[in-house]
């Protein structure tokens, strides 16, 4: 009889080894680290194209558009008083109506067509820019009229009624432009408060780069504690390479930023300042004038040829314009180089973050590679 035993398993031929738990904490690290700095550097990339269309669309469109619209407003005013003031003054009969109304009605065409090529208003300004093109028209010929009545009679009574058919379209436009100047207004403000052009969204690559900077401490410690290595300098350069494109993206969208509000907050806001000043002195001696001829050609017993005018109130009369002109050119001169300097930001930029986050990806996958090696996981 057998006695009963213990008996001994037989040992099983071949059997796996466990895996390193070392290894496979630095082969996930060494992902993490590598998806996070490229995280890192895409989310940037977002917020810096962002940006970059921001400040298109604030800068490169809906200001430019609003300075055509006052700069449109501004001639037609313009295009009034001298009209106007060569019919009180006689000057029509002999040479017409001169070649700075002629200038006035194309640049009044020119901004216009400007204006419409921007359209940052959306579709109810494009149909008021097709009703002021068409009153443009409409109020050329009828001031036209006007001086052929006079030149052919030299009686101002009747070139009147032309005169103000016109004078009626011209506040027309006026007011038509006026509403294109609020949307403009409008626009530019919605655009300008944009979450991109705040600095708001730089918490979406500033939010993974901190956590990506906890994984490159982890990673440290953990070479540290299991290797004695107590300085990696693979590491280390993956790690400061993506501070350096972190703080390059902060830093350069500040600039562009920058840019682009003195822009709009200085030379942009002064050219605005000009071109109503512009027009509210062009408005003002054109009211003037017009209730001058008025009153000459119609008897005080119709009460001015039934116009209902009212005799006008002393308009704006500091500045000089052709002062301002040259000033307002300035101004604009001014933001277009504003604005082109943030863009020039915005460009360079993109180049710079795209480099060092390739490097910083590179530099941290190369840093774990030769551990991962010594458990010879690097092939599996």
């Amino acid at each position: 009889m057998t006695a009963t035993g213990t008996v001994a398993p037989e040992p099983v031929a071949d059997e796996p080894a466990t895996p390193s738990t070392t290894a496979r904490t630095l082969r996930r690290l060494r992902g993490a680290l590598v998806a996070g700095s490229l995280l890192t550097g895409a989310l940037c990339l977002v917020v810096s194209s962002q940006a970059h269309a921001g400040t298109d669309a604030a800068g490169g469109r809906a200001a430019p558009a609003l300075l055509r619209a006052e700069a449109a407003y501004s001639a037609l005013a313009d295009a009034q008083r001298v009209a106007v003031h060569g019919f009180l003054q006689g000057t029509v009969v002999l040479g017409g109506l001169g070649d700075q109304y002629q200038n006035d009605i194309a640049a009044i065409n020119q901004n216009l067509s400007e204006l419409a090529r921007y359209n940052v208003a959306g579709p109810e300004a494009t149909s008021d820019l097709q009703l002021v093109e068409g009153l443009v028209v409409a109020y050329n010929a009828e001031i036209e009229q006007a001086a052929a009545d006079y030149q052919q009679t030299g009686e101002l009574a009747r070139a009147l009624p032309a005169l103000w058919y016109a004078t009626l379209q011209y506040h027309e436009i006026s007011d038509t432009l006026d509403r294109l100047r609020t949307e403009g207004r409008a626009a530019l403000t919605d655009r300008r408060d944009s979450a991109w052009l705040t600095g708001t969204t730089d918490l979406l690559f500033l939010v993974p780069f901190a956590l990506v900077l906890a994984l490159f401490a982890r990673a440290q410690y953990v070479l540290r504690r299991r290797f004695h290595r107590r300085f990696s300098s693979w590491l280390t350069a993956a790690a400061l390479a993506l501070t350096a494109t972190a703080l390059w993206c902060g830093l350069s969208l500040r600039t562009s930023d920058g840019h682009l509000h003195s822009a709009l907050g200085g030379p942009f806001a002064q050219a605005v300042t000009l071109a109503q000043q512009q027009s509210g002195r062009s408005a003002g001696q054109a009211g003037e004038d017009l209730f001058a001829i008025v009153a000459q050609a119609c008897p005080t017993t119709t009460r001015y040829c039934g116009t209902g005018l009212t005799p006008p109130t002393p308009g704006p009369t500091t500045g000089g314009t052709a002062e301002d002109g040259h000033q307002l050119g300035q101004a604009e001169a001014e933001f277009t180089k504003g604005v082109t300097a943030a863009d020039a930001s915005s460009t360079e930029r993109l180049t710079v973050v795209v480099l060092l986050t390739l490097a910083a990806a590179a530099a941290a996958a190369r840093a774990l590679n030769p551990r991962i090696d010594e458990y010879r996981f690097g092939g599996r």
